[in-house]
């Protein structure tokens, strides 16, 4: 492996480390909030297929969570957004860094990596900890259960979802627009930080995008326009999926959306980290 390479790999698992272990108090606020709905969701799919009698599965209880655009909006985003807001912020340990790497670039693209990384991370946190506390009462199937299949909206499930996708191509759709999305909301988040060198006017920023998603999400846009807004790319069920004459966009639509957005972000980063003065930066929370 060539030397420059695996210095700046080395820096980047001991970066990321440190970032872990700081963040070790907010991981398990995360594991509480994210249990407490987990555990109301999988008792509302629960309750809603003995009233219906009908059968639920843990797939409902996934989507139930990740395709909730309440879920989403206010609970899974603030928090990733707080999780990740002051990784570029300028402290004496970055200045090391700075100088240990030798390189501008090099230090902007860890700390995109320590985001990608940690947004990994928290998706993976998330889908354990809804697997394992829905896992005991609803059964884990390959298929869609008959919930999904006759009441798909009480599962946060276009209909054409499980009438023309398997329950896998589905939870596939679903996590890659996941990270993604919040790969493009993190890197606008990193990018504010980085100009004002705050990790709360970052935060801020972050949550003025998740806001405006929301906004659009609950119908407080005109239609022409919902479309330039984050919560018809990041939300699997408000997708076309064959539909003719549809509102929503086509999936691919929404890939091509945060590639857009992400290399957006990346330019504008890179052009603050060129003319930052790292010396002179001073952490602000």
């Amino acid at each position: 492996m060539n030397k420059k390479l695996k210095n700046t790999l080395h820096i980047f698992n001991f970066e990321f480390q440190r970032f872990i272990f700081y963040k070790r108090l907010m991981l398990i606020f995360l594991f509480l909030i994210v249990l407490f709905f987990t555990y109301l969701m999988g008792d509302r799919a629960l309750t809603f297929a003995a009233n219906q009698k009908t059968s639920a599965n843990v797939w409902d209880a996934v989507f139930s969570i990740l395709g909730s655009g309440n879920m989403l909006f206010l609970v899974l985003t603030p928090v990733l957004l707080l999780f990740i807001s002051d990784i570029p912020v300028t402290t004496n340990f970055e200045e090391f860094v700075l100088l240990r790497l030798n390189s501008r670039s090099k230090w902007l693209w860890n700390k995109i990596l320590i985001l990608t990384a940690s947004i990994i991370l928290y998706l993976v946190i998330l889908l354990i900890i809804i697997l394992l506390t829905n896992s005991f009462a609803l059964p884990l199937t390959n298929g869609w259960s008959e919930m999904a299949l006759n009441y798909s909206r009480y599962s946060y499930l276009n209909p054409q979802i499980p009438a023309t996708l398997s329950v896998t191509s589905a939870f596939i759709r679903l996590i890659v627009l996941l990270i993604l999305g919040w790969l493009g909301i993190g890197l606008a988040v990193i990018t504010a930080s980085l100009f004002f060198n705050s990790a709360s006017l970052g935060f801020l920023f972050g949550v003025f995008i998740d806001l405006g998603g929301y906004f659009a999400f609950k119908g407080n846009v005109p239609q022409h326009f919902v479309n330039l807004f984050i919560s018809n790319h990041i939300l699997l069920n408000l997708h076309s999926f064959g539909e003719k004459n549809s509102f929503y966009p086509p999936y691919f639509a929404s890939i091509i959306y945060w590639v857009i957005w992400i290399a957006l972000f990346t330019i504008i980063g890179f052009l603050i980290c060129k003319k930052k003065d790292f010396l002179l930066g001073k952490v602000t929370s």
